[in-house]
């Protein structure tokens, strides 16, 4: 029962494969499942017939193991290991009638060795490669298809006629030729094994899969600019790398004498790598600089570079000096370079005509002389320098330039002086006489506060060629405290006519200015008592600037220790700590100067302070004891009339 219970549920589980035989009078079937069985598993065959009083043989190869079970009209055989390949069922049923009625199938057996033949870790874009599926052993050999997938799509099939040989273990190959292409990347090819198992159906058995990996790296790196560079001046070197896959898997580096140079990567496009580096060369001379691609997580891929011997020249910047000079004056314009690699072209040119050239392979100066006329006033003169490089065929030469403007000086103007510093609220004069003019109309003087106009003076006179007649212009004004660091100026110009002027000189004074209105206030006079510490106060108000005034004080000449305080912006506050060492009256100072302005004169406030003793303060509270004017505070006698007491203690 167990074993009949155990065949019952093989049966329930596979596919069921008939092989029917039809004879005169009876059919003889057999049933095998399932119709395909792993080497070392088990299965179980069934053969039966129509006839109701058979005689049934079920015969196999020696060596076969397989238990038995039967019915009137069926044989049943379960082989719990199959462990031959040639797995043959020969039914053979008599039915009443003497003749025997044979029928026989073959059950195929497989393994589930499946073996792909390993690529290279990653594959080149646009070349041609082989996936090579070695199958598992099958017999009958014909009953084996092997299947290339890629992902879920049929790319080829494989199978033989040939049913092969039971004891001759002949695999099945399926070999996939393809060119690699970027789609490929992370793509899965699949192998799939599968048994034929009749009516159009399959079964499979066994599969292996391989995820590709694919690159593009067809072109060289390409260093973008190779032209000389100018010794320790910070250049960027570029380097680009195209048609490459996956860009975001490429390395690029720049290397300079061996040493890797610190770079910024970036991807103009999805297959191009882009890096630059700052490189600041520090001799002249041919340098080498190498730009490296690779991908670095594939290192099977051989590397690329590119190299390039760059040119690197000392040139310093020309230098031109044009000196300011008056009028009638010879000037001597300079043009030089102090150093160089390689053959050195100077020119002092003005405009597009060359006034003086020279050629030097290390430093050189040229010069040229010229009268300072009024018409060359804003002449521009050009210093040019052309450095010849090594290699000329390959490159331009490398121009410098710089420019300087010649300045010719008018007859002097001039600016009447004023003190040096002003006192805010009084009125001042500022004269001005300009420079000598012909004809004289055409002279006009300006003063300018900043830029604000505020007075222009003109003449209607041509006046005489030989007459030296200046043109003055008196501004009178009143000193504000917002002229302080002001700068006024003195414009001469030339009339051009059609309203256009010229400027020819200008003379400029910066001014300064204060108010000291009031006397320092010594904020208390009242008595003291001998040796005892007290706090003299003086104050100083109405005076600009503040931070710039000195405020003292002084006992008998001699200058006290003090703190200087501001409590408003105008206001200067100063207080010094004092111990009288004598009694009687004490002359004490407050002094307030400008220290940085010493014509303002100084002002001061003194006071004679009386200074009393110990004892005397006692004998005068006795004699006052009764006065309500008396105060005591923290153990002391404050006197509110002190002065009349003594004088009331004198008489006595």
């Amino acid at each position: 029962m167990l074993l009949s219970s155990m065949y019952s549920n093989i049966i329930l589980s596979v596919l069921a494969f008939w092989i029917q035989t039809t004879v005169t009078g009876f059919e003889v079937s057999i049933d095998v499942k399932p119709p395909a069985v792993e080497f070392g598993g088990s299965i179980g065959m069934n053969c039966s017939t129509t006839c109701p009083k058979p005689t049934i043989h079920m015969e196999y190869k020696p060596g076969v193991n397989f238990m038995r079970t039967n019915g009137s009209t069926w044989y049943h055989d379960y082989f719990p290991s199959v462990q031959e390949w040639d797995l043959t069922l020969a039914c053979a049923v008599n039915c009443l009638d003497p003749q025997l009625k044979n029928v026989k199938k073959h059950v195929t057996v497989y393994n589930r060795e499946i073996n792909i033949t390993v690529l290279p870790e990653v594959l080149e874009i646009n070349r041609t490669y082989r996936l090579e599926c070695t199958g598992p052993r099958v017999y009958p050999n014909n009953k084996l298809i092997l299947t290339w997938l890629r992902g879920s799509e049929i790319v080829q099939r494989d199978s033989t006629g040939e049913l092969g040989l039971p004891d001759e273990d002949k695999r099945l190959r399926n070999v996939f030729n393809f060119v690699a292409s970027q789609s490929d990347d992370g793509q899965e090819y699949t192998c799939l094994a599968e048994v034929d198992s009749g009516s159009n159906t399959t079964k499979s058995i066994t599969n292996s899969s391989v995820t590709l990996q694919t690159y593009a790296f067809m072109d060289q790196p390409r260093i973008l600019d190779k032209r000389p560079k100018e010794v320790k001046r910070e250049v960027t070197l570029t380097c680009e790398v195209s048609n490459v896959y996956p860009a975001e898997k490429m390395r690029v580096r720049w290397f300079q004498d061996g040493v890797e140079l610190n770079s910024d990567t970036t991807r103009p496009n999805s297959n191009t790598v882009r890096i630059t580096a700052a490189w600041t060369p520090q001799e002249s001379g041919l340098m080498e600089v190498v730009c490296m691609a690779d991908f670095e997580k594939y290192p099977s891929i051989p590397p690329k570079n590119d190299s390039a011997f760059i040119e690197v020249y000392a040139f310093s910047s020309p230098e031109i000096q044009v000196p300011t000079t008056q009028e009638g004056n010879l000037v001597n314009i300079t043009c030089r370079v102090l150093n160089v690699s390689g053959d050195l072209e100077l020119r002092l040119k003005k405009g597009n005509d060359t006034l003086v050239n020279g050629s030097s392979s290390t430093g050189l100066t040229i010069s040229h002389t010229v009268e300072a006329e009024a018409k060359l006033d804003g002449q521009q003169y050009i210093c040019e320098a052309e450095l010849k490089l090594q290699d000329h065929s390959m490159t331009s030469p490398v121009i410098k330039q710089h420019i300087g403007t010649l300045h010719v000086l008018y007859r002097e103007i001039s600016i009447t002086l004023l003190p040096k510093v002003l006192e805010i609220n009084r009125s001042y004069s500022l004269e001005c006489i300009g420079p000598r003019v012909y004809p004289n109309n055409k002279l006009i003087l300006t003063w300018l506060r900043g830029s604000e106009i505020l007075q222009r003076n003109s003449t209607g006179e041509p006046g005489s060629v030989d007459e030296d007649k200046r043109l003055r212009n008196d501004f009178n004004f009143i000193a504000s405290q917002s002229d302080d660091g002001q700068e006024y100026t003195c414009l001469a110009e030339v009339d051009l006519g059609s309203q256009t002027t010229k400027s020819i000189t200008n003379s400029s004074v910066t001014l300064q200015t204060y108010a000291f209105m009031d006397q320092p206030k010594i904020l208390d006079k009242r008595p003291k008592e001998v040796k005892r510490e007290v706090t003299l106060t003086c104050e100083v108000s109405n005076v600009y600037p503040a931070e710039k005034m000195r405020v003292r004080w002084f006992q008998d000449g001699v200058e006290l220790n003090s703190d200087t305080t501001r409590p408003n912006s105008n206001t200067v506050r100063i207080t010094a700590a004092w111990t009288p060492q004598e009694s009687g009256l004490m002359e004490v100072v407050c002094m307030a100067d400008f220290e940085k302005y010493p014509s303002i004169p100084s002002k001061n406030n003194s006071a004679f302070i009386e200074v009393y003793g110990q004892t005397t303060a006692r004998r005068l509270a006795a004699k006052i004891i009764g006065l309500s004017s008396v105060v005591i505070i923290a153990g002391e006698l404050l006197f509110i009339t002190i002065t009349y007491c003594i004088k009331q203690n004198k008489k006595k």
